[in-house]
């Protein structure tokens, strides 16, 4: 190794560049300084890569536990979300946090530090019969249930021969 490799080697240890350097010295305080941090929390997610039933083994199988700050706004079921550097979450991720379910709904776009998400806690447990006659469940949110039919009453006769062979009921 030339002294000129070595020299190379030690400005790229520290960032290459002023942008760089800066870059690097802001992911280490974040690293050092957001454990001590109130807002830290251990939390559960579930990516869309992994299906949207809570109850199958795929879906259980690919629940990640990450470290993230948590930050309250005025609204008691909107939080802000915020992970470490060089982590990532997406639109529609499920996180559990406190015994309840929470859906990533907004993300910024700016990700050269960590990922800022806005993430809304669920309020209804979506359930339906698959083709392949398999009870599928998903948290999500509905903001005004007059809306939308909860299935209670649609294909009600098809659901009562189902509930013979054990389909329908758990």
């Amino acid at each position: 190794m030339s002294v000129w490799d070595s020299y190379q080697d030690r400005i790229e240890c520290r960032g290459g560049t002023k942008r760089g350097a800066a870059l690097r010295r802001e992911k280490g305080q974040l690293f050092t300084k957001v454990p001590d941090n109130l807002s830290y929390q251990t939390v559960t997610i579930f990516d869309q890569a992994h299906g949207y039933n809570i109850e199958s083994e795929e879906m259980k199988a690919g629940a990640i536990s990450k470290d993230v700050a948590i930050v309250n706004s005025d609204n008691l079921n909107e939080k802000y979300i915020f992970s470490l550097p060089d982590d990532d979450m997406d639109h529609g991720d499920l996180v559990y946090w406190m015994g309840n379910h929470w859906l990533i709904t907004e993300r910024d776009a700016n990700v050269t530090v960590y990922t800022r998400a806005k993430m809304i806690q669920c309020n209804y447990l979506l359930k339906w019969v698959s083709d392949d006659d398999k009870i599928c469940e998903q948290w999500c949110i509905i903001e005004d249930g007059t809306k939308y039919l909860t299935g209670e009453y649609e294909d009600f006769a098809k659901c009562l021969v189902r509930t013979h062979s054990n389909v329908c009921d758990k």
